[in-house]
């Protein structure tokens, strides 16, 4: 039988490419977003262009009952997580005292709350069959602070911290948990922040493809972690070695939007 991923935010980007990339291998599929014109077209095109079966469930992640609704829908389709994948977020860009605080706790509950109950949910039944791996994805943001998008960093540092010490815990049970933490990539994530104009998605931006082989190949190696393309990995390493004074001004710079 082929193995099953549930990945969040299925739709568009990263997450889209991680089910194309998923179903190469023959994995199948259940595949949960709210947008449900979109997860049937995409249901369609996966089961016919890649011969896997495909599950879709609709859930708006960002309310509070989320995470329970998308299990008791799991539930009710009997079907075993071998991967769990993480992938659902979005920013809110601006400075904190002007932007929409519906917003941010939006992005709140769907980057810490909704990922920590899914994943308290699902991650039982792994450990009880000593199989599983869960993919979450976070960000070069969960190790720099971002001025201009203060609450995405912080709730991105969670996913990553989170991941970490989870991966530790579960050492021996035979499940991993793997932090992916790609910078900008060609996704509609920067327009959805208003951030199109911001230095940080003018270059080095990689294709959502090769982030998606990238998180996926460390999935299955069961790494730690891992920061896809070398710019991203000197922004990070620099971000440890230069005085925070100096991180924290090009930082800011780098999500300053050109006006």
């Amino acid at each position: 039988m082929n193995k099953v991923a549930l990945i969040t935010g299925t739709t568009s980007g990263i997450g889209y490419a991680l089910c194309e990339r998923l179903a190469k291998e023959k994995t199948d599929l259940v595949l949960v977003s709210r947008n449900e014109e979109k997860l049937l077209k995409q249901q369609e095109h996966l089961e016919h262009g890649f011969g896997v079966k495909v599950w879709t469930i609709l859930q708006d992640l960002e309310a509070p009952d989320a995470s329970k609704n998308v299990y008791e829908e799991l539930c009710k389709l009997n079907v075993n997580v071998d991967y769990l994948i993480q992938n659902a977020g979005f920013d809110q860009s601006g400075k904190f005292i002007g932007t929409d605080i519906k917003k941010e706790l939006g992005m709140i509950q769907l980057h810490t709350v909704f990922v920590t109950e899914l994943t308290k949910l699902i991650l039982p039944d792994m450990v009880a069959r000593k199989s599983g791996k869960i993919l979450f994805v976070g960000s070069t943001a969960s190790y720099i602070p971002c001025p201009q998008s203060a609450v995405y960093s912080a709730t991105k540092s969670y996913v990553l911290f989170f991941s970490k010490a989870l991966r530790v815990e579960l050492k021996g049970t035979g499940v991993t948990a793997t932090a992916l933490c790609p910078g900008a990539t060609r996704t509609n994530f920067a327009e959805t922040a208003d951030l199109l104009g911001a230095p940080v998605f003018s270059r080095f931006v990689m294709e959502p493809e090769k982030v998606a082989d990238a998180g996926y190949r460390s999935m299955m190696k069961g790494k730690a972690k891992h920061i896809p393309g070398m710019y991203n990995k000197l922004l990070v390493f620099s971000s440890r070695v230069f005085p925070a004074a100096v991180v924290d001004h090009f930082s800011a710079k780098a999500f300053a939007k050109r006006t």
